[in-house]
């Protein structure tokens, strides 16, 4: 095993990634300037049997981006027990960032870096907090805690630690979006060491997470009553669907930043 970032990594399953990737850049005639993992070995509370969520973002040749017809801006590779990768084109990427998408966010601040070409990646995450909608992000994070959070409540002394996870993670992203006011880190221990929590709460939290570490994704758990007060806690205040924002300013800027990015390529390749 190698660690990345204090996450265990297979080495075998990193030399799959790294040559999936080739297969990615010579198949599409693309470059992938960043390659992160994205699921739950991201989050800090991955599972034995857990997959690799592996998620990237590409960039054609200069001249693609001046064709008349758009081409597809998608890049899926067949998923399998081990390993699920696909990808999006710097044009997608950069055109969810208009809309605040916290997911791609998260594809920024990921703690697991396959690949990271270091200056675009930074220039899209300067990007994305500067023109994030906190209302956007906070409603995202609370439709995926009041999913999850169902699925506790339903299950009760049969709740699979997963969804647990997953609702919690959610509650902190809700928690740091009011405490702080900018978009919240993907990962679970950052969530933590940014929220003034009590001991009792963040004992719960390291041994559920610490009992994942050893049990099948299929594992259950009961009703962990610190759990339920802290997300419930966070859900009791509303989190609306934002209002339609006047992004005209936030699309000129997008624009301007992704003209300059494809037009020096394109000087770049010329050189």
């Amino acid at each position: 095993m190698t660690i990345r970032d204090g996450n265990v990594i297979d080495p075998d399953v990193e030399a799959r990634i790294q040559a999936e990737l080739d297969k990615i850049e010579r198949a599409h005639g693309v470059e992938i300037i960043l390659a992160v993992e994205s699921g739950s070995r991201a989050w800090g509370f991955p599972s034995p049997d857990s997959d690799y969520d592996v998620r990237f973002l590409y960039v054609r040749p200069a001249e693609a981006y001046l064709s008349v017809m758009p081409r597809r801006d998608v890049i899926e590779r067949p998923i399998d027990a081990t390993l699920d990768m696909n990808g999006w084109d710097l044009r997608k990427a950069m055109q969810l960032l208009a809309r605040s998408n916290a997911v791609l966010i998260e594809w920024l601040t990921s703690p697991i870096r396959y690949r990271d070409t270091g200056a675009l990646p930074t220039e899209l995450l300067g990007l994305a907090v500067a023109c994030a909608d906190i209302a956007a992000l906070a409603y995202h994070y609370d439709r995926l805690a009041r999913r999850s959070f169902d699925s506790v409540l339903a299950g009760m002394d049969n709740v699979r630690l997963k969804t647990y996870c997953y609702a919690l993670r959610a509650a902190l992203a809700l928690g740091w979006l009011r405490t702080h006011g900018t978009p919240p880190p993907m990962d679970l221990p950052e969530l933590l060491r940014g929220l003034d929590l009590s001991a009792a709460v963040t004992g719960t939290v390291e041994a559920l997470v610490a009992r994942k570490a050893t049990a099948l994704e299929a594992a259950t758990t009961k009703s962990l009553a610190e759990l339920d007060a802290l997300i419930g806690a966070a859900l009791s205040v509303p989190a609306p669907r934002p209002a339609l924002l006047d992004r005209v300013e936030t699309v000129a800027r997008l624009d301007a930043a992704f003209a300059g990015i494809i037009l020096g390529r394109l000087g770049a390749a010329k050189q």
